[in-house]
Order: structure tokens, then C-alpha cells, then sequence
């Protein structure tokens, strides 16, 4: 038996009342052991039925404005850094591209009127990886807490034993 984490905890922006907010979501179901060839004895996460992808690289020092998540989506953000923020709060993250870069956006303009403030100011572009959801369905999930999820939560080894 192996030690692997649990489940993928991430930041997720949500929204409540019309307004955008951050809450950290642990993913469910979990992780469970791969039976698949190339990754068969590895741990594996679902994150649900998907619609297509995006591939985006944003220059250096790059403002995306005020927006609304276009779709229910993940963002995987692959490098660089992105500075989030909520125009009607104080609330801010930022999302360092790599291990941790991964977030979902769900605030769309159906559920939330004023969105979020996204920029990117490291001196380096950012490369990020847009996956809606099908049907903009927010994947199933446990509200750990209000806020952000912190790097240790993103990065804490919630432990099980696989076989």
C-alpha cells in the first residue's frame, strides 16, 4: 500500500447573492487508484465531463479587465501568475502557474453581476489551459471554506491507503 492524497482542494470562483466570491472546494468523489495503462498504480481525479479547451498565453504584465467566467470552467494555469480580485470586495488571490495553478470559475453573468478583475503582472507571459464543464455543470464538490483556498491547502496531503 501507498500513501496518496485524498481529493484536489482549489480556489474556486463562485458567486453568492449576485456577487462574485471565493470559496476553497475540495473536488468529489476523490482520488482512486488508475487502472489505466500509462497510469495504472498512480492516483487519478475525475473532473467530470468537459466540453473542449483553451490554450492561452498571455503577454507580461496583461489586464483581462472586469469579466464574468465566460462558462462554468477550470483554469489550469501552466506558468506565470495571475492576480484575481472581486470588484465589489477586498477578497484577492493570487494563482502562481504550476502545481497549485489550478482554479474553477463559475461566477458567469447568470449568477453573478459584476464578475471579477483578472490581471497578470509577472514580468513573463502566463500560459493557461480553459476547460468548460458540459452543460456548465459545477462539478460536485464540498465547500471547505469562505476565501481562498491557502497553498498549504492546495498542496496538504489528506492521506489514504490505496491498494
Amino acid at each position: 500500500m501507498s500513501a496518496s492524497p485524498s481529493t484536489l482542494n482549489l480556489t474556486a470562483l463562485t458567486a453568492q447573492n449576485g456577487s462574485s466570491v471565493f470559496e476553497c472546494w475540495s473536488l468529489q468523489p476523490g482520488f482512486t487508484s488508475s487502472a489505466q495503462p500509462g497510469t495504472a498504480g498512480a492516483v487519478s481525479l475525475q473532473l467530470g465531463d468537459l466540453a473542449n479547451a483553451s490554450y492561452s498565453i498571455l503577454p507580461a504584465g496583461f489586464d483581462a479587465g472586469r469579466h464574468n467566467a465566460p462558462n462554468v470552467q477550470y483554469v489550469v494555469f501552466l506558468s506565470g501568475l495571475a492576480y484575481i480580485t472581486l470588484p465589489n470586495s477586498t477578497a484577492d488571490v493570487w494563482v502562481e502557474g504550476g502545481q497549485s495553478g489550478v482554479i474553477i470559475a463559475t461566477d458567469t453573468a447568470a449568477v453573478s453581476t459584476y464578475g471579477h478583475i483578472t490581471t497578470y503582472p509577472s514580468g513573463m507571459e502566463t500560459i493557461a489551459l480553459q476547460i468548460p464543464t458540459e452543460g456548465g455543470l459545477v462539478p460536485n464538490h464540498t465547500v471547505l471554506h469562505s476565501g481562498p483556498c491557502a497553498t498549504t491547502e492546495q498542496k496538504q496531503k489528506r492521506l489514504i491507503e490505496l491498494d
